[in-house]
């Protein structure tokens, strides 16, 4: 089975309503707004490096995990899925992930738990309910295999 270890970068915590960026001039993580009740991630939230997605940012990537993430720090994970959407500015597929120490207990999106997912799915799914203008579209999960060619479709884009 196909193993891809990957550097995400967190830049909101699990359980936040604060959505943060990183400024790339400056290297600092801005807030960017506050999402409103209910909204709040379900897992810890950012990008993986050196790479380029179809809404011309790094790929998303979300880090399954019981542990505490902090924001603003970077974590060593294994891509096993990848949840497939858009939204008002196109294609936004999110890579899911857990921590490199965590890959011997769960190594493919089919062995999370229903629950999680679930809750994953909602989020994206209603998250931008009460942004004026904004909105989100949940195709669905997909596998680990078509999550590392999204991957490595966006490592290809950053340097061509």
């Amino acid at each position: 089975m196909t193993d891809c270890l990957v550097r995400v970068f967190i830049e909101i915590e699990k359980d936040s309503n604060k959505k943060y960026e990183l400024n790339k001039s400056n290297g600092l993580l801005e807030l960017d707004r506050t999402l409103p009740y209910p909204y709040y991630y379900p897992c810890a939230y950012g990008f993986i490096e050196k790479t380029l997605a179809m809404d011309n940012d790094e790929l998303d990537a979300v880090i399954i995990t019981d542990k505490e993430l902090l924001k603003d720090q970077w974590y060593e994970a294994h891509i096993i899925g990848v949840l497939v959407m858009s939204d008002e500015k196109g294609l936004d597929e999110k890579v899911i992930c857990v921590l490199k120490e965590d890959y011997d207990l769960i190594n493919d999106i089919s062995l999370m738990p229903d629950d999680i997912l679930d809750n994953i799915h909602w989020f994206f799914t209603n998250y931008k309910n009460k942004s004026p203008g904004k909105w989100s579209y949940v195709e669905g999960f997909q596998n680990k295999e078509e999550a590392i060619k999204i991957y490595e479709k966006s490592r290809l884009a950053l340097i061509t």
